[in-house]
């Protein structure tokens, strides 16, 4: 059994990937070249061009976005279920690109199962690939008012031999850096530390604190993201609110108010209503919420929150002036990822006998498995914007409606759902319930 390894804070979103064997062999690391964003070593989402309309229509008709809103939702339940009442936000989309660039490594059995807890059943392993780089070209370009970075890394252990395929497929498509280090010494941690920390902006310095001797290869993947408001919220309009919390007690906290136009839904049937606010002058990104109604709730609201309903509620959004009050708060999350992904299905990657990663290395008796998956999380929301990021660690080792008529006021005073989403592409980058903010 593996010990914990990986520690990831704040703004960005990192997944991690531990794997134990033998297979060419990776380049010598250079410790006293810390990692950068503006490294070449490490390849940016700053470095690619936006997509052609061709190519965001190829990117939709994969099914790729769709594929990670279906796990994506499916994932967040799973959590929240266990977690009833509590402040949650995770990143879906680290968790699928982590898995992505995992998948590289799979076969047979393992390969299928990964693809059908991924909803990625359908698509064979180029076009995964293919489809994540044009998604990772739209997000390399978000529009003005918005920073969303992207960042992929392979820490292989020193002295073992990968194949060839799945470090190149890795680079080809995800950009990953590919480095190989001596595990056993520091200077290996704190190298990997500083690629976190360069990555998130300084927001997660620490994501490992100590590598098992069972790890072969750490893959992570990290993702950064910054919005400020389309209409900010004046700071001279924030006082305290009282919000009530999951348990039905309530607190005094800073909440901002503004009134304006926004994209607004009321559902009486749903029992919740809803407000678009975006980031951006072009309003390429937005944060939804979702407040429930007072005889209803987020755990309820969320198991009618599927990707069929989200495809309806929300082109029934529409602007119209109102009030918003909305709370102030900011967030610190860890979230084990094991039990969660093996509901949705991904059993055997998980398991010492029968995961099979014989695409991962090339000496056909050495065997992984995947020992841990985490993803450590931060979000700020004020009246500037939203700084949001989070960090999924996979870990490997190794055995040898209506609309209303006047304007309307959404005073968000109880617990409510809430996600950032690129509206050229559908994708969803974040997904919170805030139960009592902070």
């Amino acid at each position: 059994m593996l010990s914990p390894f990986q520690r990831l804070l704040t703004l960005s979103c990192t997944a991690t990937l531990l794997l134990a064997a033998c297979a060419p062999t990776l380049p010598n690391p250079n410790p006293n070249q810390p990692a950068s964003p503006n490294n070449p070593a490490t390849p940016g989402l700053s470095t690619l061009q936006a997509p052609s309309a061709s190519e965001l229509q190829t990117l939709q008709d994969s099914g790729l976005v769709a594929a990670n809103t279906r796990f994506g939702l499916k994932l967040f339940k799973a959590i929240e279920g266990t977690q009833q009442g509590q402040n949650l936000f995770v990143s879906p989309l680290s968790v699928s690109i982590a898995l992505a660039m995992t998948l590289n490594g799979t076969a047979g059995d393992t390969r299928s199962e990964m693809l059908q807890a991924l909803e990625l059943q359908g698509l064979d392993l180029s076009q995964v690939n293919a489809a994540n780089l044009t998604l990772r070209k739209r997000l390399a370009n978000p529009g003005p008012g918005v920073e969303l970075l992207i960042a992929n890394a392979l820490w292989g252990k020193a002295g073992l031999t990968f194949n060839p395929n799945f470090l190149k497929s890795n680079q080809d498509f995800f950009a990953a850096r590919v480095t190989a280090l001596d595990f056993m010494q520091p200077a290996s941690i704190s190298l990997i530390n500083q690629w976190a920390s360069a990555n998130t902006k300084g927001k997660i310095p620490q994501v490992i604190s100590q590598i098992s001797p069972e790890t072969i290869l750490i893959l992570m993947n990290a993702i950064y993201f910054k919005g400020s408001w389309k209409d900010p919220f004046e700071k001279a309009q924030t006082e305290p609110k009282t919000f009530t919390k999951a348990d039905g007690s309530t607190k005094e906290h800073p909440s901002m108010r503004r009134y304006g136009k926004y994209r607004y839904l009321r559902d009486t049937e749903q029992k919740f209503q809803a407000v678009a606010l975006p980031y951006g002058a072009n309003e390429d990104a937005r944060m939804y919420v979702f407040l429930p109604d007072e005889d209803s709730n987020t755990h309820a609201l969320l198991q009618s929150l599927t990707p069929e309903a989200l495809n309806e509620w929300l082109p029934k959004m529409r602007r119209q002036d109102g009030a918003v009050v909305l709370p102030r708060f900011t967030f610190k999350g860890e979230q084990q990822l094991n039990a969660p992904l093996q509901a949705l299905g991904l059993r055997k990657a998980f398991s010492e006998g029968q995961a099979d990663f014989s695409d991962l290395l090339q000496d056909p008796a050495s065997k992984a498995f995947i020992s841990n998956v985490k993803q450590d999380s931060f979000v700020e929301v004020n009246e500037e914007g939203t700084e949001a990021a989070a960090v999924t660690t996979v870990t490997v080792g190794a055995t040898s409606v209506q609309i209303p008529q006047e304007p309307f006021n959404m005073e968000i005073n109880r617990p409510f759902i809430h996600l950032i989403r690129d509206e050229k592409t559908g994708a969803i980058l974040f997904m919170g319930v805030t139960a009592d903010p902070q």
